[in-house]
């Protein structure tokens, strides 16, 4: 499951140095809060397991394209090579605040989880982060993904009725379907 919540971020290590951006979206491969060897991989050598490496190493690299710094000031996505390799390369720990939770949601999607928790994703992103968050998630999501989005806000929500979008309400300490 993949998951980003404001109980999260305060947990996430920040310990000084800190891994870098690609090792803390990494951890999401086996939801851990520590860079394992081989990004998440501890297999050596062939057949399967460099399969397996392969598709990871593409994964990260496909969220830092889709969810980093270029893909925040354009309508497309972001295919600046040097921007994304300085923002990976990156402490975790020296980013912004909007930016350490952008990594976090690109550290709850890297895995292609079947269910993914977004609980108050946007707090502190600026409104490009949000923007190009929004677009991943209405386009670059498997169909057998489900998200549940968890917000104070309808408008927050990336998807339509129209779209399927599915909305339950706690109010008054019970819940409802909401049609």
């Amino acid at each position: 499951m993949g998951v980003v919540s404001p109980e999260l971020f305060d947990a996430f290590p920040r310990r000084h140095p800190g891994m870098s951006v690609r090792q803390a979206i990494e951890t999401g491969f086996e939801g851990v809060f520590v860079s394992l060897p081989g990004g998440g991989n501890s297999a050596v050598g062939g057949g399967e397991e460099e399969e397996q490496q392969q598709w990871r190493k593409a994964r990260v690299q496909e969220m830092l394209e889709n969810l980093g710094p270029p893909a925040w000031t354009s309508l497309n996505t972001g295919l600046d090579q040097q921007a994304i390799h300085e923002f990976a390369s990156k402490r975790f720990t020296d980013l912004s605040t909007g930016e350490q939770r952008i990594v976090l949601l690109m550290r709850a999607l890297v895995g292609k989880p079947p269910v993914v928790l977004l609980d108050e994703v946007w707090s502190a992103m600026s409104e490009g982060m949000i923007r190009a968050a929004r677009r991943y998630l209405r386009g670059g999501l498997d169909r057998e993904q489900a998200v549940v989005v968890i917000t104070h806000w309808e408008d927050e929500v990336p998807w339509s009725v129209a779209e399927g979008l599915k909305r339950f309400r706690l109010q008054g300490g019970k819940g409802q379907v909401v049609v």
